[in-house]
């Protein structure tokens, strides 16, 4: 068994290379995760298989199968809506590659094909980071993190939609929901208050917006996390079912392994992790 989770950002958009542009990175890896013999699956599915495995004894094995889970981060509107940049022209969204890589040979050899988009819920936050984002990373312009695409990119059947956090403790905000006003360190969070502030206060934003159908599962704002969070605030409220989550995800790179602390699953990042298909590919026979 081996399940790897990639993550991409639609406002990557830096140049009109691979390693600076996770539009044109993700198409390109689709079809490489496929000629490596990667099936592409839900988180759902993927975290039930994990699951599954974990009930499993000993003797029964690994199953002799290899996963590759798609996520991305922060809910700009690029991730469903084709786009123009300034300088580097027309974007193709991460939904409209997802269709057209369906119509090839490699695409049908995905039938499962489907991705996970982790959004920030503060509308008061999104605002502010769409003219204060990092140029040396990103490209926002004003709507381009609206929630109104969020619903209909469920319906679409290829892309859920997760918790990125209230607010995501953007340094950019004058005020953000924490007791100490920390920013830019989600492992700041350490108390019940605080995790309310930023994980159920999100959740149900989120579940108001997708008339309650977004996906179980939340990503630590940086990939940022603490023993508090993995081992005391989400497994508490996992069986309290205050909160409607299976599982969380870092941005530890490395690939599960079926052993991990479901509140700990890794990802590896696009442009961070991997800059080339030599790269990814690296990640994925290693």
């Amino acid at each position: 068994m081996k399940i790897v989770i990639l993550t991409y950002h639609s406002h990557h958009v830096l140049g009109s290379d691979y390693a600076n542009n996770d539009h044109i990175a993700f198409p390109e890896d689709l079809d490489l995760i496929t000629s490596a013999g990667y099936r592409i699956k839900s988180l759902d599915h993927i975290v039930t298989t994990l699951e599954a495995h974990k009930r499993e004894s000993t003797k029964s094995g690994d199953r002799d199968f290899r996963y590759v889970g798609l996520t991305f981060d922060d809910g700009p509107v690029f991730d469903v809506e084709d786009f123009t940049h300034p300088i580097y022209g027309v974007q193709r969204s991460f939904l409209g590659a997802m269709r057209d890589f369906m119509t090839t040979p490699s695409g049908r050899q995905q039938p499962d094909l489907h991705a996970t988009s982790f959004v920030i819920a503060s509308p008061e936050a999104r605002h502010v980071m769409e003219s204060t984002f990092d140029k040396d990373y990103t490209f926002l312009a004003p709507g381009s993190l609206g929630d109104g695409w969020w619903e209909p990119a469920i319906s679409s059947g290829l892309i859920a939609i997760g918790n990125h956090s209230w607010d995501h403790l953007h340094p950019a905000l004058i005020d953000v929901a924490h007791s100490q006003r920390a920013r830019g360190d989600f492992r700041q969070v350490t108390t019940f208050e605080d995790a309310d502030r930023q994980i159920l206060q999100a959740a149900q934003y989120i579940a108001e917006k997708t008339h309650r159908r977004a996906a179980p599962f939340f990503a630590y704002p940086f990939g940022h996390y603490n023993e508090f969070l993995t081992h005391e605030y989400l497994p508490e409220a996992y069986r309290s079912e205050k909160l409607d989550l299976r599982a969380a995800f870092t941005a530890d790179p490395r690939p599960l392994t079926g052993q991990e602390n479901r509140w700990a699953l890794p990802r590896y990042v696009c442009g961070h992790d991997w800059k080339s298909p030599a790269d990814l590919l690296r990640i994925l026979v290693e």
